[in-house]
């Protein structure tokens, strides 16, 4: 139950860092830390799964183990990144050409974004202990909350112009963004549901389950 507390303060974190333009530039570097801080302790808590993930390798282990690399990456750079653009906490550490740096503020900009479909990826991987864990009990009722937000995160994909900051173009602002803090975070955490729901779809029809 402590790792899915754990989960729970990530994704909160993540979600509350992609909805930087309703938060004070100085809380967003405050959460960034908190964030990366708190993936390093759940890679760290994790870390005997992590390894049997790699021993009698399937293709599906294969996967999980490229998803969770490409996610464990995604954080660094959007950490590094972060610090780089800092003007209050780590304001010392990077020199003006770096903070200025079009490239670098463009990857702190896309990647949270890959990291959202990735971390659907993770959780649909995940799918069938969360839903032993949390969701039995009352399985209708998330069900039926789930395709709402996910439809919710498929509307925030097109209002928000995903493709196009992963795409690294310059985007400054989008009709997502005009929308109260609550619904861009809904449009958020829909869309991961949306590509967890994706995966677990995909994994079902591959495994024959």
């Amino acid at each position: 139950m402590k790792n899915f507390l754990l989960d729970g303060i990530l994704i909160a974190l993540f979600v509350a860092e992609l909805n930087f333009q309703n938060l004070p530039k100085v809380l967003h570097e405050i959460f960034g830390v908190a964030f990366t801080a708190a993936v390093v302790i759940h890679l760290w808590s994790n870390r005997r799964r992590l390894v049997a993930l790699t021993k009698k390798i399937t293709p599906r282990k294969f996967f999980g183990v490229t998803i969770d690399f490409a996610l464990t990456i995604c954080a660094a750079v959007i950490a590094a990144s972060g610090v780089c653009m800092s003007n209050y906490l780590f304001a010392e550490a990077a020199s003006f050409e770096l903070r200025r740096n079009m490239t670098i503020h463009q990857l702190h900009v896309a990647l949270p974004y890959v990291a959202m479909i990735l971390i659907g990826v993770h959780v649909g991987l995940h799918w069938r202990e969360l839903r032993q864990k949390l969701f039995r009990r009352h399985e209708k009722i998330f069900v039926a909350l789930f395709g709402v937000l996910s439809i919710i995160g498929a509307a925030g994909l097109s209002l928000n112009r995903v493709g196009d900051r992963i795409l690294m173009k310059h985007i400054f602002a989008t009709p997502a963004t005009e929308f109260p803090a609550a619904l861009f975070a809904l449009m958020i955490v829909g869309g991961v549901i949306l590509f967890a729901l994706i995966t677990v779809l995909l994994d079902k029809k591959f495994s024959g389950a």
